[in-house]
């Protein structure tokens, strides 16, 4: 993160599908009062489906599983989006970038959700702590936004 962060909300929802339109609002409602664009905005909530609907399909099995959201925003007004889950350690970012150049019959099932997100955001980062999985987008305005 370039500066020093203040964060602006916090959101621990189950770990489930029901839980990600309250993901959406909560987070769309404070990009907004940070001066972000639509464009920006819409960005950022496809990043979060991606990245929750993955938490809830393959990592959070146990049902009482939550899933913590926090945003902050730093002095360079970079917004920052925590998704926040106690799964199993997975790091997404390692994993390679599927081949967008082979045809759809030749590409495996699936590999598409964290190569989307990083070609929607301006940063994404993954720490593990206190047995947690936190992968942290960063979106930046846009002189248009």
């Amino acid at each position: 993160m370039a500066g020093q962060t203040d964060t602006i909300c916090r959101i621990e929802l189950p770990a489930a599908l029901q839980s990600l339109p309250g993901f959406i609002a909560e987070v769309t409602r404070h990009a907004r009062q940070a001066g972000f664009g639509e464009h920006k905005i819409g960005a950022m909530e496809l990043a979060l489906e991606e990245t929750i609907v993955n938490i809830v399909n393959y990592s959070c099995k146990d049902p009482h599983s939550l899933i913590t959201v926090t945003c902050s925003l730093d002095r360079d007004k970079e917004f920052h989006i925590s998704i926040i889950d106690n799964g199993p350690p997975f790091n997404p970012l390692q994993k390679d970038d599927p081949d967008t150049d082979a045809g759809i019959d030749d590409r495996p099932i699936g590999g598409l959700g964290i190569f989307l997100v990083r070609e929607l955001t301006d940063g994404v980062g993954y720490i593990r702590k206190d047995e947690k999985n936190i992968l942290t987008i960063t979106m930046k305005k846009e002189n248009r936004d």
